[in-house]
């Protein structure tokens, strides 16, 4: 985390009551939320709708070339080449985002406040995934600070985290991209299903939503503001605005019911779960395909690649059946997110290799032995 190599201005360690009367006020504004919401009023959305809502703060800001507002129903394109280039100049200007490579590296810079969340969390449970031996004295420093300033947060967040705010950042921040043609449509929906996936799993309704946005901008504007808190309460004012205007009667997220996935059925239940690895070190979770998990086959090919630097979960394990076709790769609500040990009991036989090296990949012969093989860079 960048933030964590920069000298810290001031001396303040988010005990200023500021934040505090802002924690308080978010409390008293979702107790009158959730005493109004409903569960069984609002219209039936599909999973291209959710995303579009999730973005629902973002693309209440005005953008240059974007004369009105984008709207939830579909894409918002540019009407003309005149305001296509207006957008882009906007995305040059603001982020240095020039095309789709920029827009990926701006959401792991800037919107990833719940990486920050996930590594404070280690710490707060008595199992920190970092050696703050590591950091220089400024950046232990600085680390800490955020740390402490974000654990006002947790009685409020809890385990949504902060992803609620980078999930709507990096939404609206693709649909901008996409209006002015730098996104293809096919590429929007595949950075953005993963989004709304997460969101889905982590939280259970607008409101829930809603809380981990407002907590992740107040974190996020002290991150950015070098930990200046009183630059977070002008921001917070903002956003908390537009969130009453979308939570308010007849508001885009009180007219739609919160989306749900349907449920996976898993080969094992939770039960049947053994703990088989021990004494792992480092991020401990993984990517694998349905067929393992929820039509227990055996894995037929794993790789591992090296995982971004920000990824605080990601040990770089990638696990299919072998027998997945391009388009069912494609399709992210074909795989998910899991514990290495999870995969383990679904197929002992890999536990031989997690300790090889990223850049390494293992398929399964005829014999249902492993062979070796150099993981191929994929574009």
């Amino acid at each position: 985390m960048g933030i964590f190599e920069k000298k810290r201005e001031t001396d303040n360690s988010g005990k200023n009551p500021e934040t505090k009367r802002m924690i308080s006020e978010m409390e008293e504004l979702f107790d009158e939320f959730k005493k109004k919401e409903s569960r069984e009023k609002g219209h039936e959305i599909d999973e291209r709708q959710f995303i579009l809502l999730l973005g629902g703060i973002s693309v209440c800001r005005r953008v240059p070339g974007i004369s009105k507002h984008m709207g939830y129903e579909s894409l918002y394109v540019c009407e003309n080449p005149e305001d296509s280039a207006a957008v882009a100049g906007h995305l040059d200007r603001m982020y240095g985002i020039k095309d789709k490579e920029g827009i990926l590296h701006t959401c792991r810079r800037l919107f990833s406040s719940d990486e920050d969340y996930l590594q404070f969390e280690s710490f707060w449970k008595g199992k920190p995934v970092l050696d703050l031996k590591r950091l220089n004295p400024q950046g232990r420093e600085a680390f800490e600070t955020c740390r402490d300033y974000a654990k006002l947060f947790e009685p409020l967040a809890g385990e949504g985290g902060f992803f609620a705010w980078d999930c709507n950042e990096r939404i609206g921040l693709c649909r901008t991209a996409y209006a002015c043609g730098m996104l293809e449509e096919d590429e929007f929906w595949q950075l953005t299903v993963p989004l709304a996936r997460e969101a889905e799993s982590r939280y259970d309704s607008w409101t829930e939503y809603a809380i981990s946005c407002l907590c992740g901008a107040i974190y996020f504007m002290f991150c950015q503001s070098a930990m200046k808190e009183d630059a977070c309460r002008p921001f917070f004012e903002i956003n908390r605005d537009l969130v009453c205007h979308l939570l308010k009667k007849q508001g885009a997220w009180e007219r739609n019911k919160w989306f749900h996935y349907p449920k996976k059925k898993f080969a094992k239940s939770s039960e049947e779960i053994k703990e088989l690895l021990r004494n792992w070190e480092g991020p401990a979770g993984c990517i694998a395909t349905d067929r393992i998990v929820v039509d227990g086959c055996k894995v037929g090919y794993m790789y591992r690649e090296e995982p971004d630097a920000e990824s605080s979960w990601d040990s770089g394990w990638r696990f299919t059946a072998g027998d997945e076709s391009d388009e069912y790769m494609n399709n992210p609500g074909n795989s998910g997110i899991y514990a290495l040990n999870t995969i383990c009991n679904y197929d002992e036989d890999v536990m031989n290799f997690l300790h090889s090296p990223y850049g390494n990949a293992y398929f399964r012969d005829e014999d249902g032995k492993f062979k070796w093989e150099e993981l191929r860079e994929t574009e």
